[in-house]
């Protein structure tokens, strides 16, 4: 592909790229150096990882509590987790996309998990209010909110994704949770063209940052027709 032919290049459909890191981190550089490219490569390589949520906790955006591990401290990392009184664990790799690799785990498996995955990986603890609520997801487009929606799991599982049956309605957002996806965004490296801010309430029901989606994120247009419109003349401009 000749990409120096396109006056924009926007990603959308990366599926494969938590497998294949090292070859999109390379398509990023080339594609950056011929035409421009949305969301913008310093922000999607800054997304890619999941360590940015440090960056986030440090900037005073609410985040859920985490630990951070890399091979070789599987042990160090379960005694961790068992001192700190979670007793119902969440793990995923640093790089993983649509809850793929996530485990819900019981404190005595977290070493045996962190082991198979034999990557940097994180711990959290797991929040019930998203098998009750489900998770808050706000849509950005260049840096402004869009819409709101309520994303909730099927009966029996935890995870929001529709692939396991989960469903969404829009919702009206609350103050706060705009406030705190402003915050979070404004971490990024640059305005993203597009993005997905989602959040869970903890077990006081503060609301915390769960993720950024600045790559590949869903942004159900479908749910809110006009956020179509102002995507695609967002992208017309930057076409220019």
């Amino acid at each position: 592909m000749d990409w120096e032919e396109f006056d924009l290049v926007l990603v959308s459909s990366t599926w494969d790229y938590h497998t294949r890191t090292d070859e999109f981190r390379a398509w990023l550089r080339k594609v950056d150096r011929l035409t421009t490219l949305r969301n913008p490569r310093k922000t999607i390589e800054w997304n890619l990882d999941k360590r940015y949520l440090i960056q986030l906790e440090r900037a005073g955006v609410p985040t859920i509590p985490t630990i951070w591990t890399e091979p070789g401290n599987e042990d160090e990392i379960e005694a961790t987790v068992a001192e700190l009184g979670w007793s119902d664990v969440v793990i995923k790799p640093v790089v993983d996309l649509g809850a793929e690799r996530l485990a819900r785990v019981e404190t005595t498996m977290v070493g045996r998990i962190l082991r198979s995955l034999d990557e940097p990986a994180m711990a959290q603890p797991f929040l019930s209010a998203v098998e009750r609520e489900g998770e808050l997801s706000l849509i950005f487009i260049e840096g402004e909110l869009s819409h709101a929606l309520r994303k909730v799991p099927a009966r029996g599982d935890f995870r929001v994704q529709s692939r396991y049956g989960a469903s969404e309605e829009r919702v009206e957002a609350p103050a706060e949770a705009v406030e705190i996806g402003r915050m979070a965004l404004s971490e990024a490296p640059e305005v993203p063209l597009y993005g997905r801010v989602d959040l869970l309430a903890d077990d006081q029901g503060d609301l915390r940052v769960l993720e950024l989606e600045l790559i590949e994120p869903n942004l159900y247009l479908a749910i809110h027709p006009p956020a179509a419109d102002a995507l695609a003349e967002a992208i017309l401009a930057l076409a220019g």
